[in-house]
């Protein structure tokens, strides 16, 4: 019986160290990726206001970086370019399976067009709210962002 009891309370004891140890690699792949939107959102704003998407390569798939790359020369064509603050950033959702991440945001931004050579305003500044879903993938060990789906909530409250 008190050999029984032994195997029982080792399985247990075994089942809640796994269970320990997958929670805290879990809550450090979320953090890490949590890093990276953080991060993301912090560059893309010089990436733009520079006009260099080049700068947004660490951080991003190619297809990702393709992406910015062709706002910013439509910017460009366009004869201005965005300069913008995020205000605040509120994260409403991480999911990490595998080497695939989701995360969503609610996202306070401060932005305006300017002038691309001058930098001189060229437009009202907007103050408005988006929700984010940033799809992420591990590539080659690191964490990037491969997908950016960026939805308008609105103006933000004064």
């Amino acid at each position: 019986m008190k050999r029984k009891m032994r195997i029982v309370l080792s399985a247990i004891l075994v089942a809640a160290v796994v269970f320990s140890i997958n929670y805290i690699l879990s809550e450090g792949e979320k953090r890490e990726v949590k890093n990276l939107v953080i991060t993301y959102n912090n560059l893309i704003t010089k990436a733009h206001f520079e006009m260099q998407a080049g700068l947004m390569r660490k951080l991003t798939s190619d297809w990702q970086l393709k992406k910015i790359d062709s706002y910013i020369a439509l910017n460009l064509k366009n004869k201005r370019n965005i300069q913008g603050e995020l205000k605040d950033l509120k994260f409403r959702e991480i999911k990490v399976e595998n080497d695939l991440a989701t995360v969503i945001t609610e996202e306070r931004w401060l932005w305006s067009y300017v002038d691309p050579y001058t930098k001189k305003l060229i437009s009202e500044v907007f103050d408005e709210m988006y929700g984010n879903t940033y799809h992420l993938r591990k590539s080659n060990g690191h964490w990037v962002v491969d997908d950016l789906k960026s939805n308008f909530i609105g103006e933000a409250e004064k």
